[in-house]
């Protein structure tokens, strides 16, 4: 660690190798620890955790003995939890499935829904880990490209990349790194094409609470072949309740449940029951993140326009979540970049490469506004620096 080194095994298909993002954070989270203070994390994928309000929560939930919520999980989804998100999301509460946060979900829909040598598709730019489980799990990997700078999702840009034995594709809306959108139409077109060929829609929504007036999502019941997920970990900064959900309908959440009551025992009953009372509450928490983000979008956004101004980056304006990917102008290797920037102007940002594409990096911008504004003067800072770098390299050679 002392070398400033980060090791991060990697996915490799198709010729691309991937950096794992879970080995990459922990490795920066290491170096800012044992380094000197005040570096500043512009790879928070989340509003902070909002902890005086839970502690508030929990205390008012349980002050008088175990609230109703305090109930059995086992071969079970907590009955409050899944009444709550019924309520939130609008959807049946038969369609819901409560799980281990959302990575949980993705481990355990694979293998409910598919058979060892079936085909994958993923999105890329994507989440590492859509990939890494799929393989895991046995199915064959193979990925789409969603293009730079802004990172839209067409119908036939999918279906140009099926093969004969694709039997799922795998996306995030809003999509992770980018935080580009996918309008409902859209999504709704892909369904349809997709349930034509008997191929699932994973639609990974973990960050769709960031969208203003998002839309209500995919009607289950018309696009059988559609799962949902999410979890509490995005949107309210909530990490350690480790509550996630699947959404889906018919069969579909019938084979889900099926491969769940024979392999997953590890929803906390605690958890759960907190992250029930969490969403009894959800316009306060709601208001907590909606406060962030109105905040830091407009800090974002001015820095990023800036940087583009200065050739330092290219990047697709207005922001939508919580994140974006601007590509770096002129960096190929941007895992050497982040490690600089670290290193040199103690501010962390992600490389393209844990995403499956370098040359760009995700930027998490929920930070407190005089923080994110410091942040962002630092990152533009390092940016020029680094650009005069390799130009200097450039004409030595």
């Amino acid at each position: 660690m002392g070398s400033g080194q980060v090791d991060a095994p990697g996915f490799k298909t198709d010729g691309e190798s991937w950096i794992s993002y879970a080995h990459w954070v922990r490795d920066a989270l290491g170096l800012i620890r044992s380094g000197t203070p005040g570096k500043i994390g512009l790879f928070e994928s989340s509003v902070p955790e909002p902890t005086a309000m839970l502690a508030e929560t929990v205390l008012q939930a349980f002050r008088n003995g175990v609230p109703s919520s305090y109930q059995s999980v086992f071969m079970r989804s907590n009955s409050d939890l899944v009444s709550r998100l019924s309520e939130r999301y609008s959807v049946p509460v038969r369609h819901i499935h409560c799980t281990t946060g959302a990575t949980s979900a993705i481990q355990l829909i694979y293998p409910a829904l598919l058979e060892r040598g079936d085909d994958v598709l993923v999105e890329r730019p994507g989440f590492d880990i859509f990939a890494n489980y799929a393989g895991d799990a046995g199915m064959n990997v193979g990925f789409f490209e969603r293009k730079a700078p802004d990172f839209g999702l067409t119908m036939e840009a999918v279906l140009q990349q099926l093969g004969p034995g694709t039997r799922m594709v795998v996306i995030s809306n809003l999509h992770n790194p980018s935080g580009a959108q996918v309008s409902e139409v859209e999504l709704a077109r892909l369904a349809e094409a997709l349930n034509a060929r008997d191929i699932y829609l994973l639609v990974d929504e973990v960050y769709r609470d960031y969208q203003e007036d998002a839309p209500a999502g995919l009607d289950l019941d018309r696009h059988p072949n559609v799962i949902r997920i999410g979890s509490l970990t995005k949107i309210f900064g909530m990490s350690t309740l480790r509550c996630g959900w699947i959404f889906a309908a018919g069969d579909t959440m019938s084979r889900l449940k099926a491969h769940c009551d024979r392999v997953d025992f590890s929803v906390s009953k605690f958890s759960h029951a907190v992250a029930a009372e969490v969403l009894a509450r959800s316009a306060d928490y709601d208001t907590w993140r909606q406060g962030y983000m109105t905040a830091a979008r407009p800090v974002a956004e001015a820095a990023l326009r800036d940087m583009a101004s200065r050739d330092l980056i290219d990047i697709s304006l207005p922001l939508e979540g919580c994140i974006c990917f601007p590509k770096i102008r002129g960096v190929e290797d941007t895992v050497a970049l982040s490690r600089w920037l670290i290193a040199r102007h103690g501010v962390v940002v992600v490389p393209g490469e844990c995403f499956g594409m370098a040359g760009h990096v995700r930027i998490g911008y929920s930070l407190d506004e005089a923080e994110l504004r410091k942040a962002f003067e630092r990152l533009a800072t390092g940016l020029g620096e680094y650009q005069e770098k390799l130009s200097d390299k450039q004409r030595i050679a």
